[in-house]
């Protein structure tokens, strides 16, 4: 009976632990719909877009003005990170938002201010904006 008790006590803490987290954002870090996330990189003139994903993907498509820094390739993003202007705000995407929130919680940490789009390039063509395969 005890043992029930102190179980549910626990899994009750766990829970709002989990909940209050997450809302908490301790990062800092913004997570913006994709529509969102538009008119956001569109209104800040300074702003620096990033795609945290591999290169193959990124040749697939990707917003237009974007920077590659595959987040994956651990060694490199932590390399060349710190050569971003942390004057300006980093929008950042990935695939699906996974890679991106990551990269993002990475880079609040190292002082930049990060907007990162929810549910990533994936998110981005279902509501049917615009994607490149230019070469910039």
């Amino acid at each position: 009976m005890k043992f029930s008790k102190i179980l549910s006590l626990v899994a009750a803490m766990f829970v709002s632990g989990c909940c209050c987290s997450k809302a908490s954002n301790p990062n800092n870090v913004e997570v913006v719909s994709p529509h969102e996330f538009q008119s956001r990189l569109s209104d800040d003139s300074q702003g620096y877009l990033l795609d945290v994903r591999k290169p193959q993907e990124f040749a697939a498509g990707h917003l237009r003005g974007a920077h590659l820094l595959d987040w994956l390739d651990t060694e490199n993003f932590k390399k060349d990170a710190p050569g971003i202007d942390k004057s300006k705000t980093v929008y950042i995407y990935c695939r699906s938002g996974r890679r991106s929130n990551a990269a993002a919680n990475y880079l609040s940490k190292l002082g930049y201010t990060v907007v990162d789009m929810d549910g990533g390039i994936l998110a981005w063509e279902k509501e049917e904006l615009p994607v490149t395969t230019d070469h910039q």
